[in-house]
């Protein structure tokens, strides 16, 4: 009786043991499937601003503007242009979240943050962010403020001649 007992417990401790490593593969399986799913939504949302700029016109005629400042744009264009850079920031934001959380890895995502920079490289971009940086996570916003101060130092450079042989 009591071999019977021990080998009855030790079925069931193993049952228990495969039930976990089931579990844990289960758990694993989900996790990949959300992270799948983010990115999914994190690749649509850019698609979304893409799309946005080639199929209205006057988006990408606000855009275009926008590089000869802010303050010669119309108003329509200037509004125009502030909410499609508050969206285009809040996509980053949460972009650079997901990073942070691991579902992109450096290598994949460092091309994302040069493309975040050189598309801060319009003064009117530049003048935009500095006016509502507070409303972006203090982590973000550091890593977009890096690039404004990098930008503009490289701007004084050039006009100061500094660094010119």
């Amino acid at each position: 009786m009591k071999k019977l007992e021990n080998w009855a417990n030790l079925a069931a401790s193993i049952g228990v043991i495969l039930g976990i490593l089931f579990l844990g593969l289960e758990i694993r399986q989900n996790t990949e499937m959300m992270h799948s799913q983010a990115r999914d939504a994190i690749t649509d949302k850019q698609m979304m601003f893409s799309e946005w700029v080639t199929t209205e016109p006057e988006m990408a005629v606000a855009i275009v503007a926008a590089a000869d400042g802010l303050q010669n744009m119309s108003p329509e264009h200037r509004i125009m242009y502030v909410y499609f850079l508050a969206g285009v920031w809040r996509e980053w934001e949460n972009s650079f979240y997901q990073y942070q959380r691991g579902l992109f890895d450096l290598e994949e995502f460092e091309p994302r943050m040069l493309r975040w920079r050189s598309q801060m490289e319009t003064d009117a971009a530049r003048v935009q962010w500095k006016l509502t940086r507070q409303w972006y996570a203090p982590g973000f916003r550091a890593v977009v403020d890096s690039y404004v101060a990098e930008i503009e130092a490289e701007q004084r450079r050039r006009e100061t001649g500094e660094g010119i042989r």
